[in-house]
């Protein structure tokens, strides 16, 4: 767990019987695993081998052949669930020995891959009760905040409950408020909002949540500005904390996502009224002929049809610039905002702060390499800002100098943009 360091290493090098027991402890562990490999390999699936092979996970829980060869043997004790009588009963025992199994290996090494993918690969046989999963994992979590092993159970059983994203929203959200260091927390909220907005359901329903910000349909902005605020939060609590600095580029990103979003939606009713037009065109010439009109009075027909057409694509144009534009100023104000929000807030007090520091120079290139800075002298102006932001990281952050020099020479944000984010 966290903050809490392996000490048997140190302890073994001091102590002569600590290694004797140690190494008897190994050849104990190689010979019961090649025994219980044998058996595998002539796929013998004795009750005997089984208890052997659970006695050595309890003890080394990352061995993932065993945790197969108990998939294997228990697969079909499993497929006669529901199918009652005595098959069902031992279905249900199977599914309730492995969970106590899982769960004295979890105790061992909370940590443990393989024991995380067996515990999920029970519960999705359907005989373990959700209730009750969703009760350990709070207690797990109560434990140890930051165990993203816990978390993603934790997604997997509310997923499976049919538990909506708001209500673990506001489960996330006190995690949080307890520990704003809770990095795991803060990428369960990322994938909430994303759920809730931008996925099937969400005001962005068909979307992939999956992906960059710029593939996504864009979460709203007025939720974005009360992620915010609450980040916001975080920093005044400690600034020099990392979690936070990292949602709040993710919200950046999300932010810039809005221009992305408007000219591929732009471009995709460009595409939709022209061909609108054209259909249009040609079902009026097509009539016209039918009708065997004069040859005058079919190019004073086309003629109408075209300035029509070209009066139209004009002000569906007309519209669309005026919706880019908009979409541009909202995003540019909430750069700009979030620039003064950080020089007020935090580089006020703190001038050599380095995650303030960063997040400001990364917001100034932004806005001037995307063109939101106003007049292409202010944009330079705000990319010479970002430069000596970063020749000055330079200096406060020597270990970091070649991250920040590829930024300084604009290659890091050719990364980030491919990206999606900033």
């Amino acid at each position: 767990m966290h903050g809490r360091p392996r000490e048997y290493k140190n302890k073994l090098k001091a102590d002569p019987k600590a290694q004797e027991g140690y190494k008897k402890k190994v050849d104990a562990i190689r010979n019961g695993t090649a025994l219980v490999l044998e058996y595998r390999k002539q796929r013998k699936y004795d009750p005997a081998i089984l208890d052997a092979s659970a006695k050595l996970l309890k003890v080394v829980p990352e061995i993932y052949t065993l945790w197969n060869y108990r998939r294997e043997a228990l697969e079909p004790v499993f497929a006669t669930a529901g199918s009652g009588g005595a098959a069902e009963g031992a279905a249900q025992r199977a599914s309730d020995g492995e969970l106590a199994l899982t769960h004295a290996c979890l105790m061992e090494n909370p940590k443990s891959y393989s024991t995380w993918h067996h515990r999920k690969w029970v519960v999705a046989k359907g005989l373990a009760p959700l209730e009750r999963e969703l009760h350990l994992i709070s207690k797990a979590l109560d434990e140890d905040q930051r165990n993203f092993h816990a978390w993603n159970y934790r997604m997997f059983i509310c997923r499976r409950m049919g538990r909506s994203a708001q209500d673990e929203l506001s489960y996330g959200e006190e995690k949080i408020l307890q520990n704003f260091s809770n990095y795991s927390a803060w990428h369960f909220r990322t994938i909430l909002l994303h759920q809730m907005y931008c996925g099937p359901g969400g005001a962005g329903a068909g979307a992939a949540a999956g992906g960059s910000a710029s593939q996504r349909t864009p979460i709203p902005h007025d939720v974005l500005d009360q992620e915010y605020d609450m980040v916001h939060q975080a920093f005044a609590t400690d600034a020099r904390d990392e979690s936070p600095w990292v949602y709040y580029r993710w919200l950046v990103g999300n932010t810039l996502s809005h221009l992305t979003h408007h000219k591929l939606a732009l471009k995709a009713t460009a595409t939709a009224t022209s061909a609108t037009a054209t259909a249009t065109a040609t079902a009026t010439a097509t009539a016209v002929a039918g009708e065997a009109v004069s040859a005058s009075s079919s190019e004073l027909v086309d003629a109408t049809d075209a300035a029509a057409r070209d009066a139209a694509v004009e002000g569906e144009e007309g519209a669309e610039e005026e919706e880019e534009e908009a979409g541009r100023v909202r995003v540019a104000a909430v750069l700009e905002r979030e620039a003064a929000r950080l020089l007020e807030d935090h580089l006020a007090a703190e001038p050599d702060a380095k995650w303030p520091l960063l997040t400001l120079a990364r917001l100034r290139e932004a806005q001037a390499r995307l063109g939101l800075a106003g007049s292409p002298e202010d944009c330079e102006a705000l990319l010479e800002e970002a430069r000596s932001l970063y020749g000055r990281l330079m200096v406060l952050d020597p270990m970091r100098r070649g991250f920040y020099q590829d930024a300084l020479e604009g290659r890091a944000f050719v990364v980030v943009s491919a990206l999606g984010t900033v």
